[in-house]
């Protein structure tokens, strides 16, 4: 079980980081202006802010899960 936990933290932290990763990116996009690729438009932003807020939020839960006993 903890194998399966410690995969699905990985799995949600690589969700995160992509997911700010990817914001930043077009943020930059829309300021500058750099590429015209339809995944960096703007309006992918919300898209990319749920994932980082997913990935972050999985990762919280399954790290302060409460255990049997505590």
């Amino acid at each position: 079980m903890e194998v399966f936990l410690n995969f699905i933290k990985g799995i949600s932290l690589l969700f995160f980081a992509a997911g700010i990763i990817l914001s930043v990116l077009v943020l930059f996009n829309y300021g500058l202006g750099f590429s015209e690729s339809e995944w960096m438009a703007i309006r992918f932003l919300r898209l990319y802010l749920f994932l980082a807020v997913t990935g972050i939020l999985v990762y919280i839960l399954i790290r302060f899960r409460r255990r049997k006993g505590e």
